[in-house]
């Protein structure tokens, strides 16, 4: 057998629900005959009938729905069926389009898009034009997401199960049909799609559809899946230049209330890689900021640049050129420092604002919420090593940025088990030497071509900024003390992880002193939930979202 190299899912019936049940109940309200619309439809059930021309895109649903509708009367008024005066062939699509996605559907195909296969859907569809024309819209944002390429009858003039519209599916996926396997719930589309040589599988339902799917690509499809992830060059990214002269780049995907992403060390904006899809296909504008100090944003040397003060008015002056108004703010890490800086120093353009692993510290004036990683620093001694030697040692950090990050990444992972002793090595002056010796989790964290994309970020910017966040403790406690006796009002969210060694559960004791509207929520990790639990930071962070913004979610927090 040839090896498969794609998939294509049809949509109603495979990853939509068939919407069978609601069109049902509507014809039992208005106490028609059981199969009065089966009969009235079968007339547009021949080439070039109303149905055909619709799937085709020769016809927008509005000019469907009245040629039906004429139709329908046109049957019943010739069978002596009286079509009650409340009959409407519109309340009819309406019900047609109230559609659920197959969670299991859906969860095999990230399982599929993670193992590298490429993914199609195929439908027979329309060219929706009704007042209801958003749902259909909302419906197949998050798709697109999922799926690497989207092939609509409506828009390629041909409908299944003529043979075209699966070469057409092949081509915009780069493979031949033998290199396919294609699911579909219509027993006359799959033997097209078999005669061209494809593997079909006949949608039952989920279970017996996966359980074959499983054997022919020889991938566990019923697993639970990682999310999947966004890949540089497949979302909208872009800079700006704030009126303070900074410039910041970002990411940007999905529409709805806008959500900001503020990263932390080291990883920079890639670090939530496997958040952003999933918060764009449940229905938010997911903006990722790259901080000032990493990659393409301004990276000036001077460690006041970094200050708290400073990095806080970079987000604002952000808002102020997005035209965002008010914005949900989640960070990690620094960046939950800024998350937290903003809800208090700017609190009505805060709607929410929540945090991975970094509490609130607010100040209350008799001690330095900032200072006390420098007295013990523990795992971050490589930053005690950058300091004390400086431009020194920025050149010897950079030339293995590899090592470096595997550094880092073992410094703060909760299963540090390393006989090496980084503090000691470190300020041998042996970082990178030592470094050799120690088994790192990066593997765990970022494949080959992702850690190599971490690595040119950092090459763009250099090490000297994102290590100046480090560097400002005097004046985030002069911050901080502006707000003394302020408390944060909007909803809050701390997610904190047992076996974080840096930021430990503990440290976020005191926050229901400084927040009322404070939930929480806690993982089994380390120092990077959204990589080490990502499905799991995925629900508890849409959930809160969700409840915070008092809407439901379209799509399972699985993707």
């Amino acid at each position: 057998m040839t090896m498969k190299k794609a998939v294509i899912f049809d949509l109603y019936g495979v990853i939509f629900r068939r919407p069978q049940g609601g069109i049902t109940k509507y014809i039992q309200e208005l106490k028609l005959p059981e199969f009065f619309l089966e009969n009235a439809f079968a007339h547009a059930e021949q080439p070039g009938d109303a149905f055909f021309q619709l799937e085709k895109g020769d016809i927008s649903v509005t000019q469907f729905l009245d040629r039906f509708e004429k139709q329908c009367f046109s049957y019943a008024n010739s069978n002596e069926i009286k079509l009650p005066s409340a009959f409407s062939a519109q309340n009819l699509y309406f019900n047609f389009s109230q559609t659920i996605p197959d969670e299991e559907m859906l969860n095999a195909v990230a399982i599929l898009k993670n193992k590298g296969l490429k993914i199609c859907l195929l439908t027979n569809n329309f060219l929706d034009d009704t007042s209801y024309r958003g749902t259909l819209a909302v419906k197949f944002l998050p798709l697109r997401f999922l799926f690497d390429n989207i092939v609509e009858s409506c828009h390629f003039g041909v409908r299944k199960p003529d043979p075209k519209i699966f070469f057409e599916a092949c081509r915009k996926l780069d493979v031949i049909p033998e290199q396919t396997v294609f699911l579909d719930d219509l027993s006359e589309n799959v033997k097209s799609a078999r005669k061209l040589g494809m593997s079909t599988i006949l949608v039952k339902n989920s279970k017996q559809a996966l359980s074959e799917l499983k054997k022919i690509t020889g991938i566990d499809v019923l697993q639970r899946a990682v999310p999947v992830s966004c890949q540089p060059g497949q979302i909208s990214e872009c800079s700006i230049i704030t009126k303070d002269g900074v410039k910041l780049h970002y990411f940007e995907v999905g529409h709805g209330p806008p959500v900001i992403l503020l990263h932390g060390y080291p990883f920079g904006w890639y670090c939530w890689r496997r958040q952003i899809p999933a918060l764009a296909m449940n229905g938010y504008r997911v903006i990722a900021i790259e901080m000032k100090g990493y990659g393409e944003s301004s990276c000036p040397p001077e460690k006041s640049e970094y200050s708290l003060e400073k990095l806080t008015r970079d987000v604002i002056s952000f808002l102020d050129s997005l035209g965002i108004s008010q914005a949900t703010f989640i960070g990690h890490g620094w960046g939950g420092h800024v998350a937290w800086s903003l809800a208090l120093h700017y609190p009505e353009r805060t709607f929410a604002v929540g945090s991975f692993n970094t509490p609130a510290s607010p100040s209350d004036g008799s001690s330095n919420p900032f200072g006390h990683w420098r007295t013990n620093s523990g795992n971050l001694d490589h930053v005690m090593y950058f300091q004390e030697y400086e431009e020194k040692r920025e050149a010897e950090l950079e030339q293995d940025l590899k090592r470096f990050l595997h550094v880092v990444t073992r410094a703060y992972h909760w299963e540090n088990k390393s006989s090496v002793n980084i503090k000691t090595s470190v300020r041998n002056g042996g970082l990178l030497e030592e470094a050799a010796k120690i088994d790192s989790p990066m593997d765990t964290l970022f494949d080959d071509e992702e850690l190599n994309y971490l690595i040119q970020r950092i090459r763009k910017s250099g090490l000297r900024g994102m290590l100046n966040y480090f560097k400002n403790h005097e004046d985030n406690k002069k911050w901080h003390l502006k707000v003394i006796g302020r408390k944060i009002q909007c909803p809050a969210l701390m997610l904190t992880a047992s076996q974080d060694q840096f930021c430990p559960p503990g440290c976020s004791n005191h926050m229901e002193l400084w927040i009322s509207k404070l939930s929480r929520a806690s993982l089994d990790c380390g120092h990077w939930p959204m990589l080490e639990k990502p499905a799991e930071s995925n629900k508890l962070l849409i959930d809160w979202l969700n409840n915070v913004h008092a809407k439901a979610s379209p799509l399972t927090s699985l993707l």
